[in-house]
């Protein structure tokens, strides 16, 4: 089959169209939308990231708040399974699409080829996906409940090809539609969600979050078109993604994989209070993956054209504001998380020491997204060291995990989690670090001074009993302090990005 030339300039690159229309019409390789200044780029996928957390988060405090102890955990952890299944190959396709869609917009007929040949993988490991983390279910995980088994599977499906859709929506610059379509899933995901809780159907609970994320995928679904993908092409794909497979197991997958193993514990309290603090340090989490879609098809392209000084601009600039960000708002939440908890989940206030490690561990991992990006982006070799080095945070932290279950419970989880993101986080810092000899001894010592900082008001936020004015202090002198530190880059950051 031969691809059109209409869509195209002539010159065989992707025609530009505007963000209106990208929004009415479904994405295709054949254009691109027009690119939005770094500044604003940013603030809508922060804005998409904040409603993807908002999803879960809402979905957990509804089916907390209003059924009784251990449907919290038995949701969480259905989600969970669904979401471990989807790390087995559809998030790392949808980072391949990110960028190699990307990469290849200098050639229209490869572009589009490619997109084929990546939405017939999505599909395929969508089903394949599908039908094991249903049979886990039923077999091993909620033995027995056949209804659960099922919607488990189909969310797994809805989530495999959200995945490949969303990645690309990035590659073509369809940020913007990326965004409304995530608010749209929102609304039908939650909307749902308050239907099936007023009926009172306990057992369709997962159909809601199926739900949206299924209406995202159909409606962003791209044309495709063109002949097949050459065997080179095919097998760097393959590479790529395999050592994906094993870095997202050993991230995202561990996070998940901890919230199934709080609810195999048959502590009740126990894991609804995990579900509570993972529920709030999930949408956090969150950042990383929407970031890594964002950055990939920036670095590969400038990769692509041998431009190694943007790259190393980019990287410096995008961790700079990383660490601000990020280290703000979780410390922040670190100081704050008894108050947190006792607004949000007033009857589970053993989650509060749970919620403070979980915290510290998605900021080590998140902190190194940029730095990982920037690795991944060069060649093959990137990816196999990214996942090298996350297989053995996850081996060292699930033994660590393990070992402390029959002690500590729940809390020694999340003890393990933070053992393995602290190899995950800084072992990729200290490669680019070194590899493109950036000036960050400085952002290390503050950023240090910060965690001492953060350590210190937990000691005294102890002398008070319950949480209250000294909480709210607290957390806003963390605030303040952290801006206080940081303010040299914050400046900087700003006029760099208002510069493009």
């Amino acid at each position: 089959m031969t691809v059109p030339d209409s869509g195209t300039d002539g010159t065989g690159t992707p025609e530009r169209i505007g963000h209106r229309r990208s929004l009415l019409t479904r994405p295709d390789p054949r254009t691109d939308a027009d690119a939005l200044p770094a500044a604003r780029r940013g603030l809508i996928s922060g804005l998409g990231i904040a409603v993807q957390g908002a999803v879960r988060f809402v979905y957990s405090l509804l089916v907390g708040r209003t059924l009784p102890t251990g449907f919290l955990s038995a949701t969480n952890s259905a989600i969970s399974t669904a979401m471990f299944a989807t790390m087995l190959w559809p998030v790392s396709l949808g980072a391949a699409a990110a960028k190699f869609v990307a990469r290849e917009s200098g050639d229209l007929t490869v572009r589009t080829a490619l997109t084929r040949h990546l939405a017939r993988l999505s599909l395929l490991t969508s089903a394949a996906l599908g039908v094991g983390a249903g049979t886990v279910t039923y077999v091993l995980l909620a033995p027995g409940e056949l209804t659960t088994a099922v919607f488990v599977a189909l969310l797994t499906v809805g989530l495999s090809a959200y995945n490949f859709v969303r990645g690309v929506q990035y590659a073509t610059g369809r940020i913007l539609r990326a965004t409304v379509w995530d608010g749209l899933s929102f609304v039908v995901a939650v909307g749902g969600l308050v239907l099936v809780l007023v009926f009172d159907l306990r057992a369709w609970l997962l159909l809601p979050l199926t739900a949206g994320y299924a209406v995202y995928s159909v409606a962003g679904w791209p044309r495709t078109g063109g002949g097949p993908v050459g065997p080179e092409l095919r097998s760097e794909i393959n590479r790529f993604v395999a050592w994906g497979v094993l870095g997202s197991l050993a991230t995202g997958g561990f996070l998940q994989l901890t919230m199934v193993l709080a609810h195999q514990t048959g502590d009740a309290t126990g894991a609804d209070a995990y579900a509570a603090a993972l529920t709030l340090a999930t949408p956090a989490s969150m950042l990383g993956s929407v970031l890594s879609l964002l950055l990939l098809p920036a670095l590969s392209a400038a990769v692509g054209r041998g431009d190694l000084t943007a790259v190393r601009g980019h990287t410096d600039l995008a961790h700079r504001a990383l660490i601000i960000i990020v280290g703000g708002v979780f410390g922040a939440l670190v100081v704050g998380a008894r108050l947190v908890i006792a607004l949000v989940w007033p009857d589970l206030s053993s989650a509060v020491p749970v919620l403070e490690i979980l915290l510290a561990a998605t900021f080590l991992y998140t902190a190194s997204i940029v730095v990982t990006e920037s690795i991944r982006s060069y060649d093959e070799r990137g990816a196999r060291v990214m996942a090298l080095t996350r297989t053995a945070g996850f081996v060292v932290g699930l033994t660590v995990a393990l070992a402390l279950v029959p002690a500590l419970s729940v809390l020694g989880i999340a003890l393990g989690y933070l053992t393995g993101m602290t190899i995950t986080g800084l072992v990729p810092v200290v490669l680019v670090w070194r590899r493109d000899g950036h000036r960050w001894a400085g952002l290390a010592t503050r950023v240090s001074t910060g965690a001492v900082l953060a350590g210190a008001m937990l000691t005294v936020r102890a002398t008070e009993p319950g949480p209250g004015w000294l909480d709210v202090a607290l957390t806003a002198l963390f605030a303040v302090a952290w801006l206080g530190l940081h303010h040299r880059d914050t400046r900087t950051v700003i006029r760099r990005a208002l510069r493009g």
